[in-house]
């Protein structure tokens, strides 16, 4: 397999508001570290696969259903061969305006200059292509925790509970040059890239863990796949309450996480063999998830008028999307063999379905937030419990309702004959 790698800089040019927190209605006040673009590029067997990475909330659905096409056409990739991953950061910019802008402000400068951005990086990374080989390092890092907790009251938003595991599972894939040197890296976890609500413009750990690990690998460019971490948050604590930090306190919650990277590999890993005659498969599955509506479209006209902002906000999207009682998933995986298989999810999803795939196929690594973002999709369970993730949130995400508890059989089933069906094609 061959391999190509590149990043750059996509830090705004000009202060823009920051995504992720409602609070925070004003263009960022500094900078404190530069945000990533990163590429990595596979070929295999004439075939190309495009890895897009960056240090954003996620990538609008919108920005994807423009830019993945243009990028298909130009660069001789099959749609289904290109995926865009987030880190979840949200200290960096918004990607569309599909959502109420308290959520997401869309900067269309800021966009238009981010897709050439990326086709810019992609040239980079197609000029260092180079005969790799695999490498899987299996570690755990227990730097998050469980976010719902329940009382008299009901579920309390956003508060710790170690009473339910968190998954704590850390894999990073290597990917080695023939002289043996590393040409990059994969880093796959599952933890909320939350730890400050200041209005300056940071990457938060993963971001900053890549950047070390860059430093630590100087002819590397690393990535990274954040998790189903839609119930999972970092675990920064006082008391019984989460707290915010500072930069500072980024860096070393990042120093923290890289650690956990470095001890997975000293520990040593597996190679994923590739044979000669080997084809690298990919799939993708499309499936509608149904809303509950408690509303009729009179009582959301009405809503634009509300004394409430995030209220109108809301009722201004829904119109747009013409009331729809439902959201499109899209779910892919791209196999490359029985030891390692990756499942990408267009949603903020929780840690049940990434445990389930692993039942399936303990290689498999799920990443949420890619190819566009559909909100929260939670387990049936937190659904009929309610709380911030099945309910207080669809109203950000501008949905039309709220996902019913039937999303977790129709995710699951997509999700076991992606892999089923991906698997035995390589087998044929």
């Amino acid at each position: 397999m061959k391999l190509g790698t590149a990043k750059s800089i996509i830090t705004p040019a000009y202060p823009i508001r920051l995504c992720g927190y409602a609070s925070r209605n004003k263009p960022f006040e500094m900078i404190a570290e530069d945000i990533y673009l990163r590429v990595h590029i596979q070929e295999q067997k004439g075939e190309r696969f495009l890895f897009v990475y960056g240090d954003l909330l996620w990538w609008n659905s919108d920005f994807i259903s423009e830019v993945r096409p243009v990028l298909s056409e130009k660069y001789l990739i099959r749609q289904e061969n290109i995926w865009f991953a987030a880190s979840h950061n949200h200290s960096g910019p918004g990607t569309g305006n599909s959502f109420t802008a308290l959520l997401e402000t869309y900067d269309k400068s800021y966009g238009e200059w981010l897709a050439k951005q990326i086709d810019k990086t992609i040239e980079k990374a197609l000029d260092s292509m180079e005969n790799v080989s695999i490498v899987r390092y299996d570690g755990s890092c227990d730097l998050n925790v469980y976010r719902r907790k329940t009382d008299e009251a009901g579920i309390v938003r956003m508060c710790p509970n170690y009473y339910v595991a968190a998954d704590t599972t850390l894999t990073i894939i290597g990917y080695y040059r023939e002289n043996g040197t590393l040409k990059g890296t994969l880093i796959h976890y599952p933890c909320h890239a939350n730890l400050s609500d200041q209005n300056v413009l940071q990457p938060d750990y993963p971001g900053i863990a890549l950047r070390l690990m860059d430093e630590q690998y100087p002819e590397s460019i690393s990535m990274f796949f954040q998790g189903c971490t839609a119930d999972l948050r970092p675990n920064s604590v006082l008391g019984n309450q989460f707290i915010s930090c500072d930069y500072s306190k980024v860096q070393l919650f990042a120093g923290r996480f890289f650690e956990c990277c470095q001890k997975a590999i000293a520990d040593g890993g597996k190679k994923i063999e590739l044979s000669s005659d080997c084809y690298l498969q990919s799939r993708v599955k499309r499936r509608q998830l149904p809303l509950k509506q408690e509303f009729t479209w009179e009582q959301v006209r009405k809503a634009l008028k509300s004394e409430r902002l995030e209220i109108r906000q809301w009722a201004e999207k829904v119109l747009e999307k013409d009331v729809r009682s439902w959201e499109e998933l899209e779910i892919s995986c791209i196999s490359y063999g029985n030891e390692l298989s990756f499942i990408f999810i267009n949603a903020e999803i929780s840690q049940i379905y990434a445990e389930y795939a692993r039942t399936l196929y303990p290689g498999c690594i799920c990443a949420a937030y890619s190819n566009g973002m559909i909100g929260y999709l939670a387990s049936e369970t937190q659904i009929n419990e309610g709380g911030y993730e099945p309910e207080g949130s669809a109203l950000y995400f501008a949905l039309a309702g709220t996902y019913k508890p039937e999303i977790e059989r129709i995710i699951k089933r997509a999700i076991k004959e992606l892999l089923e069906e991906t698997n035995t094609e390589r087998e044929v």
